[in-house]
C-alpha cells in the first residue's frame, strides 16, 4: 500500500486526478480501476511496485517504429485497467484486481536488468501503465541517471496533470492507442475519444515523442467512415509526421468477431496515405510491405522489418540517406 500522488482532497472523500474519469471517493471507496482507494482520507495505490510481468522486449514489439528501432527495452506491467474493451489482447493482466496479488520489485532492479540486458529503455506496456504512476514517477528519474530512455504504450486516458509530472519525471515516448470514433468508446470502451485526443496534443506539446495505434477491429471499427475519422483526428491532433499504425484485430476475452480481412487495413493505409500521413503502417501481418518504413519525400526504402525484426536501417543523422528528408524519430 502505498499513497497516491494526483489527488485532492474534498469534504465527503477525495478526487482522484490521474485518468479522465475524475473518480470522486469517500472512506473505503475504489476507483473504476480498483488500483486506488481511500483509508483514513488519504488516496492510497495498490499497484506500486505490484508487477504481473518483467522481460526484455524489441521495441518494434510496442510498436515503436521511429524510437530506437533495433534496440529493445525492458517491459513491464501491473494489473487492471481504467477502460472496459470487450476484446483486450492482454485481459489477463487487465482485468485482474491489483489486490490479489503483490510481487513487490523494487524499481532500482528493473534498472539492473535493463543494464544487464543491454535494453537502451524502460517501457510499462501490457495493461494500462497510467496505473503504474508513483512507481513511473520513481522508475523514470532512476533510469534517466543511468542513461536509459522511458516509454510507455497507453490507452492515452491520462490527465494532462499525471502526463506533466511524468515528463517532468523523465518520460521520453508514448504510444498511444486511439480505438475509434466517439461512438466506439462509448458502446464498448466505457471512455470518450476526446480525452485521448487530448493526451495525443499534451504530449506532442510536452516534447514527447508520440506513435499512435489503431487495432481495426472487424465490423466494429474498420468501415471508411470511422477510418477517415480517426485519419482525420491524427492529423489534427498528433500532425502529419508522427507515425499511425492499422493493426489487425484477432479475437480475444468476450469479443469473437472474426479477424480483421487484410484488404481492410490495407485500404484503411491508403486512405490516411491519400489524406497526408506520412509514416503508415500494418501491424500483426508479418512480411507484409508496410512494415517497412519509406521516405515521404522520395520514397525510398529506409528501415526493412520482418515482424519484430530490424533488417536494415538506411538512415544518415536521422534523414534520408538518398534525398536527405529529416525523419520523425530518434535514431541511434
Amino acid at each position: 500500500m502505498h499513497e497516491a500522488k494526483a489527488y485532492r482532497k474534498v469534504r465527503d472523500g477525495v478526487i482522484c486526478q490521474l485518468c479522465w474519469h475524475f473518480c470522486k471517493l469517500r472512506e473505503g471507496e475504489f476507483g473504476r480501476c480498483e488500483a486506488r482507494f481511500v483509508s483514513n482520507g488519504k488516496l492510497y495505490t495498490l499497484t506500486y511496485g505490484n508487477l504481473s510481468a518483467v522481460e526484455s522486449r524489441p521495441m518494434e514489439i510496442k510498436p515503436f517504429f521511429h524510437f530506437l528501432p533495433g534496440k529493445s527495452a525492458i517491459t513491464f506491467s501491473t494489473y487492471s485497467c481504467n477502460l472496459n474493451c470487450p476484446w483486450c489482447q492482454n485481459w489477463h493482466l487487465s482485468k485482474i484486481s491489483p489486490s490479489v496479488s503483490n510481487r513487490f520489485v523494487k524499481a532500482e532492479e528493473i534498472v539492473k536488468r535493463a543494464l544487464a540486458s543491454s535494453d537502451d529503455a524502460t517501457c510499462a506496456s501490457f495493461n494500462e501503465p497510467t496505473l503504474l504512476f508513483e512507481y513511473l514517477i520513481d522508475l523514470f528519474q532512476l533510469a534517466r541517471l543511468k542513461g536509459l530512455f522511458n516509454t510507455m504504450v497507453s490507452n492515452g486516458y491520462i490527465t494532462p496533470l499525471a502526463l506533466k509530472m511524468l515528463v517532468n519525471s523523465g518520460l521520453d515516448a508514448m504510444n498511444i492507442d486511439l480505438k475509434g470514433d466517439e461512438e466506439v468508446y462509448e458502446v464498448y470502451c466505457g471512455g470518450e475519444a476526446k480525452k485521448v485526443l487530448k493526451t495525443i496534443k499534451s504530449a506532442r506539446d510536452l516534447g514527447v515523442h508520440v506513435e499512435v495505434v489503431n487495432l481495426l477491429i472487424t465490423d466494429v471499427n474498420d468501415d471508411e467512415d470511422c477510418v477517415r475519422w480517426v485519419v482525420e483526428m491524427h492529423l489534427k491532433y498528433a500532425g502529419s509526421e508522427v507515425p499511425l499504425h492499422f493493426t489487425r484485430y484477432f479475437p480475444a476475452y468476450t469479443f469473437e468477431n472474426p479477424p480483421t480481412p487484410i484488404e481492410r487495413i490495407e485500404k484503411a493505409i491508403r486512405i490516411a496515405e491519400r489524406e497526408g500521413v506520412e509514416f503508415v503502417y500494418i501491424g500483426n501481418v508479418p512480411g507484409h510491405r508496410y512494415e517497412n518504413t519509406f521516405c515521404p519525400k522520395c520514397g525510398e526504402l529506409l528501415i526493412k522489418r520482418y515482424s519484430y525484426r530490424v533488417l536494415e536501417v538506411r538512415l544518415k543523422d536521422g534523414s534520408c540517406w538518398k534525398c536527405g528528408r529529416k525523419i520523425y524519430g530518434l535514431f541511434i
